[in-house]
């Protein structure tokens, strides 16, 4: 008894961990995102996300409405279990700062936060179009 009752949750474990495998391999990024963050000292900033998935790996580029970004690459895009994480640079005063993204990928909507080595950061929310 006890061994069946062992081979039934088996069972029941593998299936679970297939559907939530299969369903982070079925969310689609590509697109175009649109959405909003506040910037320190400059105010609210309108930010457009763009994804492509090239050759099975994505690619992104970043533009935001403050013209601090103006298609500006992404880098070490990462998409597993559910969020997205890339960073990009800015060139300011002859400096480079980067700037990190952790966002949470539900349906059409990302949710999460920017943050600099800086020690500045904000919320951002993004809809798919």
């Amino acid at each position: 008894m006890k061994k069946s009752l062992v081979y039934l949750a088996l069972f029941f474990f593998l299936i679970i961990l297939c559907s939530v495998v299969s369903f982070s391999q079925d969310v689609d990024l590509t697109g175009t995102w649109e959405g909003s963050t506040v910037v320190p000292d400059q105010g609210e900033d309108e930010m457009t996300l763009v994804i492509k998935k090239e050759e099975g790996e994505y690619t992104a580029t970043i533009t935001d409405s403050l013209g601090m970004l103006m298609d500006t690459e992404c880098e070490d895009i990462e998409f597993e279990d559910g969020t997205l994480t890339f960073n990009f640079s800015i060139l300011q005063e002859m400096e480079t700062l980067t700037v990190w993204i952790t966002l949470e990928v539900e349906g059409d909507m990302m949710k999460g936060y920017w943050e600099t080595g800086e020690g500045d950061q904000g919320d951002i929310e993004l809809k798919k179009q």
